[in-house]
């Protein structure tokens, strides 16, 4: 059984953590697993957006395995294959997990399923548009354990959450439930388990709908000038319109309007 599943559905890429029997953490697996299912997703230009859950009814994602991970990052033991090996050799797989060392454009959506703590709350923060289960909790309790949260929270957290929200998530340590991240704007919508699923659907079939160019080119502005002055995000942006408006898309968008019918874009 894979830790990483990755199914694709026409031009939507579902990526699955699939270790329910341990709480869906993050083994050596996971890590190679996920980091190569983004790249895949990545590449493909038939895949216009990701959609990441979980299995199992209980977990998101609790966070890494430490004690499958950590002692192999440390040199305690010896990698016992060549996934191992991969993973202890790769110093920057974190990094590529958490899509930090190269963004992502294409749209993200998180399905959570669950709890997601630790770890599962920092690869959260890497996705876009956000549904939970009613049920779902989130925290960061690394620093009960004298560590940090250290892929990508201390940076993210709050530049996505008011300070105060933000802070209370990051040095609390405390569980934080769905209804309460849904108010901090952390998820973008609270739905019952049954409706998870179907909801995620949604989303993926309307980011389907639209220009994948124009999209991209929306995640990537956003991404990109978040702590740029003024005058060079509007540079940015503006570069980025008119790229966007030279593309066959930007011709297609308006004459089907015209035409009274769905436009059929292309990503050219």
């Amino acid at each position: 059984m894979s830790a990483i599943k990755l199914e694709k559905r026409g031009q939507q890429a579902w990526i699955t953590l699939n270790r329910p029997h341990a709480k869906n953490m993050l083994d050596g697996e996971c890590f190679v697993g996920l980091a190569d299912a983004w790249e895949e997703v990545r590449e493909d230009d038939g895949i216009r957006v990701a959609v990441l859950t979980a299995a199992g009814e209980e977990d998101f994602c609790c966070g890494g395995d430490l004690g499958d991970v950590i002692p192999l990052w440390t040199g305690s033991r010896q990698p016992a294959n060549a996934m191992e090996e991969r993973l202890k050799s790769d110093p920057m797989i974190t990094d590529r997990v958490m899509l930090k060392a190269t963004p992502l454009y294409k749209p993200v959506i998180a399905a959570v399923n669950g709890r997601a703590l630790g770890g599962g709350t920092e690869l959260l923060q890497a996705t876009d548009i956000r549904i939970a289960a009613e049920h779902a909790q989130f925290a960061l309790p690394e620093p009960k354990v004298g560590i940090v949260p250290g892929a990508g929270s201390m940076v993210r957290l709050a530049r996505q959450l008011p300070w105060a929200h933000a802070m209370r998530i990051l040095l609390g340590g405390e569980p934080v439930s769905a209804a309460e991240a849904l108010h901090m704007g952390l998820v973008s919508e609270v739905v019952p388990l049954d409706q998870l699923q179907s909801r995620a659907e949604y989303y993926a079939d309307n980011v389907c709908r639209q220009a994948p160019l124009a999209l991209q080119a929306i995640k990537r502005t956003a991404l990109e000038t978040h702590t740029l002055p003024w005058a060079d995000a509007f540079r940015f942006e503006m570069e980025q319109a008119g790229a966007i408006m030279m593309s066959k898309d930007a011709r297609e968008g308006p004459r089907a309007f015209k035409e009274k019918r769905v436009p059929a874009f292309r990503g050219e």
